[in-house]
């Protein structure tokens, strides 16, 4: 009994609360509640006195009645039979803003009493409209040193708009649109969101940008558009993306929820200090770690994670495009190359000139932080970068002269007699001295070889920077890592090397960004396509004949088999690109044309090269093959630097096989040597690379940016060794 009585009290209690509920919602929107009677019985359904449908001449002037205007209203829902709309959304203005949003019905005139031909609207909802407050409008214009001047008072929305690019298909998306003038221009609003099924209308979020308007975006890998919002300030990257998510509210059960980097999506020190660098601003060096740390826990990613990732990666565009570009002012270039965390490269537009140093020397002693948080993030998660230190000497020695400059370094962790002499010449020139000849820019390390363990080594032949014993304890291991191609601060160099690169350890660890960071990763391929990747410290250098060697050593033993030959790189040295992965058969459906009949067949050769038998079967049809191979993975991306992507299909061994067994074409079982093979047609079917038929064994393991200004490179492992392949348009093949 007392069980049911509770029960009872509670069922009462709900009653209550859902009776109270239903009144806020009758009140405020009784048209929406009509939605429900769908759900409910006959004897249930909430009675609803709806008005009686107006023509738009009758609305403006019950409107005018109330001292308010009717403005031009924009279509909602469409019927698909005939493209016209079936439902319209009315801003309703009070002298030159938006204060009222009604939605109507169009009621067919034909089916009304009077007959009238003029079309004619049933009232559904409305909701009120309050711009976004000024604070708010005008907080991506207020650094940490400026006063906010601005107030609470909302400001006014003047236009609804809807949104020209694909949205959502869950529901209708509008804005509201407004402009601030005053000092500089700065656009304004709200999201806007219809959910037809409720009959129901939202005020999502207010929005504002200093550059452009709200668009939605492909931003997140995966699912629906994003809303992209463009802050960016004095070329500072700063972007706002909302995704959307569910949300518990019956009439409208979706929310527009922001990405953050504030909270890490996995727990990981690498992780932390890849969202701490991204939230001082340096987005490209935030990114290429991300990307890294995604190549190792392959198996941890997740979807918060490439949410992550992907936010990094959209302030990373931006901050990589505007340093790529030609500026007027040196100031300005270094800035933004800064910005995008070339610190080398900065340091070089400083030097070229004394106009350039004292340009940027008036940036440095006007630096509002921006700057030196960044230094002061790198250096935390860095302290050996001896480039990074020089722009915290002359931030230092900018404001405060050099002597506090010099106080600054020598209490930075790390900091060695070289980083002094070197900073120190850089110092000079911001008191006006430039009798000396330009200082020797470090550079980050960026070099690719293969690596191989060794047990003992001849500390004879080796050149080392620091004068210490070359030994190993039993938890370490050594790697001899034979060099394939390096980038020496301007271009890069491939094997073989000429001996007249530099002769002493400084020269080759300056040449090679050694000094800059001299940390290696050590990358292998176990069962499946996992990669296993180790750290190692290069510690001496030698040049045999035209071969160059790094000596190394890793703090954790390897499990790798010691016979084999791992790739090499630095976390500088390119950036791993992964387009995005579709079907064949879905090619059809991309906006840019492919000629996936062209494709076919020729693919269908490329296979037939696998097959020992000398007769081979005739070409099927296209339909046929589309039919069989038509669920094989491609994906799209430009590799001749055209424009235009390429289509680049990597066939794992299993998917060969089953292709093979296949009755539907016949094709005879694989040779003993399967592997994956890649093959590259262009949009139009021409094959460009093909690795069926191949009798050196090269297999493509990756996409590479050197971030070169050049198109991407495949990354191809050929026996035990690995080469970078790029796109020459002159012989017209990859080399």
């Amino acid at each position: 009994m007392a069980i049911l009585g509770l029960a009872l009290l509670l069922s009462a209690t709900g009653l209550v609360v859902s009776g109270a509920w239903l009144s806020y919602s009758l009140f405020f929107n009784p048209s929406a509640i009509a939605s429900l009677n769908q759900f409910l019985p006959q004897w249930a359904q909430v009675p609803l006195n709806q008005e009686p449908a107006q023509t738009l001449t009758q609305i403006a002037a019950e409107l005018s009645q109330q001292g308010k205007i009717a403005g031009e209203p924009l279509p909602l829902e469409v019927n698909p039979a005939n493209s016209q709309p079936t439902s319209v959304i009315l801003p309703v203005r009070s002298q030159n803003q938006i204060v009222e949003l009604r939605v109507y019905h169009i009621v067919d005139a034909g089916n009304l009493l009077n007959r009238s031909s003029e079309i004619h609207y049933q009232f559904i909802t409305q909701t009120d409209v309050t711009g976004p407050e000024e604070s708010f409008v005008v907080a991506p214009l207020i650094d940490s040193e400026t006063a906010d001047t601005s107030s609470n008072r909302p400001l006014p929305v003047t236009e609804l708009r809807r949104f020209d690019n694909t949205t959502p298909t869950q529901g209708i998306w509008l804005y509201l649109w407004g402009q601030r003038q005053r000092g500089q221009a700065i656009a304004y609003g709200r999201i806007i969101h219809y959910n037809p099924d409720r009959s129901y209308l939202s005020l999502m979020l207010p929005w504002t940008s200093p550059t452009s308007l709200p668009q939605w975006q492909q931003a997140i890998a995966g699912g629906s558009p994003e809303l992209v919002i463009d802050q960016t300030v004095d070329l500072e990257p700063r972007l706002q993306v909302y995704q959307v998510k569910p949300a518990n509210f019956i009439f409208d059960p979706l929310q527009l929820e922001p990405v953050s980097i504030a909270e890490p999506a996995l727990d990981s020190p690498d992780y932390q200090n890849a969202l701490l660098i991204a939230r001082s601003g340096l987005w490209t060096p935030a990114e290429k770690w991300l990307q890294f740390i995604k190549q190792r826990q392959h198996q941890a990613w997740s979807s918060a994670a490439q949410a992550q990732l992907d936010f990094i990666r959209l302030h990373a565009e931006k901050s990589h495009q505007q340093a790529n570009q030609i500026w007027a002012s040196p100031s300005q270039q270094a800035l933004t190359l800064l910005i995008d965390g070339r610190w080398g490269e900065a340091l070089k537009v400083f030097q070229a000139s004394p106009t350039n140093t004292q340009e940027i020397a008036t940036l440095l002693e006007t630096d509002n932080g921006r700057l030196g948080n960044r230094v002061e993030v790198a250096l935390r998660v860095n302290p050996k970068r001896s480039e990074v230190k020089a722009w915290g000497a002359l931030l230092k020695g900018a404001k405060e002269g050099r002597k506090s400059a010099i106080a600054w370094l020598k209490q930075q962790p790390q900091t060695t007699s070289t980083d002094i002499v070197y900073i120190q010449k850089l110092l000079k020139r911001l008191e006006g001295d430039f009798s000396s000849h330009k200082v020797a820019t470090s550079h980050s390390s960026r070099f690719v070889g293969t690596a191989q363990q060794i047990t003992q080594i001849n500390p004879t032949q080796w050149l080392q920077i620091e004068q210490t014993p070359l030994e190993i304890t039993q938890q370490q291991t050594w790697y001899q890592i034979q060099l394939t191609a390096y980038h020496d601060g301007n271009n890069w160099q491939q094997a073989p090397f000429k001996a007249t690169v530099p002769q002493t350890a400084a020269q080759y660890w300056q040449q090679l960004g050694l000094d800059s960071d001299a940390e290696v990763q050590i990358v292998s391929w176990l069962p499946g396509g996992y990669q296993q990747i180790d750290l190692a410290i290069v510690k001496a250098v030698q040049l045999q004949g035209s071969t160059l060697k790094l000596l190394a050593v890793s703090e954790a033993f390897s499990s790798v088999d010691s016979a084999s030959r791992p790739l090499v790189l630095t976390k500088a040295t390119l950036q791993w690109l992964q387009p995005e992965t579709i079907t064949l058969s879905n090619l059809t459906q991309q906006l840019q044309p492919v000629e996936v009949t062209e494709i076919l067949p020729r693919l269908w050769q490329e296979l037939q090269l696998c097959n020992p038998n000398s007769q081979k079967p005739p070409v099927p049809n296209v339909e046929k093959m589309l039919q069989q191979l038509g669920e094989l993975p491609v994906q799209l991306i430009d590799l001749t630097g055209d424009g235009t992507a390429e289509v680049m299909m990597t066939i794992p061994p299993q998917e060969i096989a089953a292709i093979y067994n296949s009755d539907s074409i016949e094709l005879l079982p694989l040779d003993d040597n399967s592997r994956s093979r890649t093959l590259i047609f262009t949009h139009t079917g021409r094959l460009l690379y093909s690795e069926f038929g191949d009798a050196t064994g090269q297999v493509v393991i990756a996409i590479a940016d050197l971030e070169d200004e050049q198109p991407p490179a495949l990354l191809v492992s050929s026996g035990k060794n690995y080469i970078f392949k790029r796109w020459f348009s002159q012989h017209q093949h990859f080399n």
